[in-house]
């Protein structure tokens, strides 16, 4: 009995040691080491660790989500290049913007106009010349081109224009609208005794066959005084170059033919408005296009105006294409003291042209 007084106590704290083991080893698992069991100061530093790398996490996800579903400015984003202020190609609600196809710095813009030309004009040749006696008893007003000359009143002429953008508001332009224009067939004058041209008289229902060379170029500059992404306003200048020859024969006269043949150089000062109207989604573009200027000097009073619309096609690299239509007018009126040549061009155009 004394022998097991002193035994009975040991076994009693051997088994509530291995007890108290064996629980605290369970709590931490299986990937634990047993120091991290026996010090309850480091266990007490690792949860707000492991709460802090929790709560970042989540943030790091919302903050992702916003950003596709809320679309944030693009200087959120510090990896991702911000988009230019001017001209962004995307609104912030993923619709394109309306956005003017222009040229920029270093491109050219080159265009092809078919003009559907309602012609009119009358020319007094001589003016004040001793054949030319009867003029103010006779009423004599000069040769109607469609109804003494015989030329044809419709016609379709071609015109080419060259832009080159050598400066952000700074381009140079060249135009040139050329084209003969026959006719013949026997004259219908209002003036019953017939109309002089040059020397020769021809007398109404007479025969004649008539030719009108018409050239009408144009070189000049373009600023852009107001331009931003939607729309622009320029100012141009140019120089006009016109050229000008008419012969008229008369088979029935012995074959005779008179010729007029005037060029000459003047100015031209005007405006041009360009305006985006609608942008669609796959970027065609709808915009209006509308020009006038006023022609002067060297004894000339013109103008030139022409109205449209216009759209245009995105193509690869910055690049354009694009269809325009509509009505235009061009009209000249020249005097000296030897003729008077007054001429007009007036009706639908169509144009297509590339911006590259």
């Amino acid at each position: 009995m004394l022998r097991r007084i002193p035994s009975t106590p040991l076994v009693c704290l051997a088994v509530f040691l291995l007890t108290c083991l064996a629980t605290a080893s369970w709590a931490a698992g299986q990937s634990e080491p047993l120091e991290i069991l026996l010090k309850p100061d480091n266990n007490s530093q690792q949860l707000p660790v492991a709460q802090t790398a929790k709560s970042r996490t989540g943030v790091t996800k919302h903050s992702a989500k916003s950003a596709v579903w809320f679309c944030p400015p693009y200087g959120g984003i510090s990896k991702v290049k911000p988009m230019p202020a001017f001209c962004p190609p995307m609104m912030p609600m993923g619709m394109p913007p309306c956005i003017l196809p222009t040229a920029r710095q270093g491109q050219w813009d080159m265009s092809v106009q078919v003009f559907f030309a309602r012609t009119r004009g009358k020319i007094q040749w001589p003016r004040y010349s001793w054949l030319m006696g009867g003029a103010n008893y006779w009423g004599y007003e000069g040769a109607d081109f469609n109804d003494d000359l015989a030329l044809p009143k419709h016609k379709v002429i071609p015109e080419f224009t060259a832009k080159y953008q050598f400066r952000p508001n700074w381009g140079i332009r060249y135009s040139i609208l050329a084209d003969e224009f026959n006719g013949g067939g026997e004259t219908s004058t209002s003036n019953w005794w017939g109309f002089w041209f040059g020397n020769q008289f021809f007398g109404w229902g007479q025969p004649v066959q008539s030719k009108w060379k018409h050239t009408y170029s144009r070189l000049g500059l373009v600023y852009d005084a107001v331009k931003n992404c939607s729309g622009s306003v320029s100012v141009f200048a140019n120089w006009v170059h016109t050229d000008d020859r008419i012969d008229v024969g008369c088979s029935f006269c012995g074959f005779q033919t008179a010729t007029f043949s005037k060029g000459g150089d003047s100015a031209m000062a005007g405006l041009e408005l360009q305006r985006c109207l609608k942008t669609a989604a796959n970027g065609g573009t709808l915009s209006c296009d509308t020009k006038a200027g006023v022609i002067f000097l060297d004894d000339v009073e013109g103008y030139d105006v022409q109205a449209g619309a216009r759209y245009s096609v995105p193509l690869n690299s910055g690049r354009w294409g694009y269809l325009k239509g509509g009505y235009r007018v061009v009209e000249l009126k020249k005097g000296q003291s030897d003729y008077i040549f007054n001429h007009a061009l007036e009706g639908g155009y169509m144009e297509f042209g590339f911006i590259f």
